[in-house]
């Protein structure tokens, strides 16, 4: 999977109507979003307003996999905010797509430093573990993977689990990590509903917020 995959989006409703000041406001979000997220080691918000039009403010924030290379980001946030402003959501005031490898949301609200566990999208893996107590290791492998994502700068955390006891498996690859306008214990209690939420009996799956994500595969799907 590469970093033009989409994953799925949401286009939000809003208490206001779309409007050309806004479209505008939006359109300046997208362009500092594309242009400096990779400078920030994957992470990036912005706010604008067209000509000081106080009604009609654009937020946005663009987030990249830790794992993925300047370039891979920056060209994932240009795909993703282009679909998802010109093709997916084009008259909408809120919105949010999810790639493989970042995730970008707009809206007419401040919504940074605050969790988003509303808005989410979820996969797994069609074959489940044979092996009983085998979710319970999953969910406490990931436990620990998010307590590292927590203490760290960039709020990220990859890792691997030997699967000894799992019959022909070898090895867990998996992610953990949340956007870097939450706080550490923000970061923690979205994670913990992701862990909680994600399907750990499934040989792999994710689960991803617009504040979070996690994700576990059989197979090494991370960048060196």
């Amino acid at each position: 999977m590469n970093q033009d995959t989409e994953l799925g989006y949401v286009c939000l409703s809003s208490f206001k109507a779309f409007t050309i000041n806004y479209n505008q406001s939006r359109a300046l979000v997208v362009i500092e979003l594309i242009s400096n997220a990779e400078l920030d080691d994957g992470f990036r918000y912005a706010s604008h307003t067209w000509y000081g039009d106080r009604e009609e403010w654009a937020y946005g924030l663009a987030l990249c996999r830790g794992d993925v290379s300047p370039d891979h980001c920056k060209s994932c946030v240009n795909k993703a905010t282009q679909k998802l402003v010109y093709t997916h959501c084009p008259y909408n005031r809120a919105a949010i797509i999810w790639h493989d490898y970042c995730v970008f949301k707009y809206s007419d609200l401040d919504f940074f430093g605050k969790i988003d566990i509303h808005n989410n999208i979820s996969s797994m893996n069609d074959r489940t573990w044979n092996l009983i107590n085998s979710e319970e290791a999953v969910k406490n492998w990931l436990g620990s993977l998010t307590q590292t994502a927590i203490q760290s700068p960039k709020l990220f955390a990859s890792g691997s689990m030997p699967l000894d006891d799992f019959g022909d498996l070898d090895t867990l690859h998996g992610v953990a990590q949340c956007s870097r306008d939450l706080s550490a214990d923000d970061c923690k209690e979205c994670l913990a509903v992701a862990v909680m939420t994600i399907a750990a009996s499934h040989q792999g799956a994710r689960f991803v917020y617009v504040s979070c994500n996690v994700r576990f595969e059989t197979y090494d799907f991370l960048n060196d």
